[in-house]
């Protein structure tokens, strides 16, 4: 007998910085605000690139202290994005193209 696989929800945080466009990733999700976009992670084991529509909140507020780069808060759901979201790994916003990237600073606990 197969095992289904179960869809979980899972949300971290993360690091980006926008990408060659300027500042599209920061104009993308104004601060304080949340966006429905795709998010794309690669499994730790097959190294397969996989892309998951999720909720992007950009964590800032507007002041600039942090540079270019953004912390967000992500949630999405999907079958095992353990596997592809841990702390350190690399993690892209994309919207036709890739419009920021980073890496998972930490997990949070729904």
């Amino acid at each position: 007998m197969k095992r289904s696989k179960i869809t979980k929800r899972y949300k971290f945080q993360a690091l980006l910085t926008p990408g060659p466009g300027g500042d599209g990733g920061l104009a993308a999700v104004p601060p304080g605000q949340i966006r429905r976009m795709v998010v794309r992670g690669q499994h730790h084991e097959t190294h397969g690139s996989q892309f998951f529509s999720a909720l992007v909140t950009n964590n800032g507020d507007g002041a600039g202290w942090l540079g270019d780069d953004l912390i967000v808060t992500i949630v999405l759901t999907g079958d095992d994005p353990g596997e592809y979201f841990g702390i350190g790994d690399h993690v892209a916003l994309w919207l036709g193209s890739d419009i920021a990237s980073g890496v998972v600073t930490r997990r949070l606990f729904i």
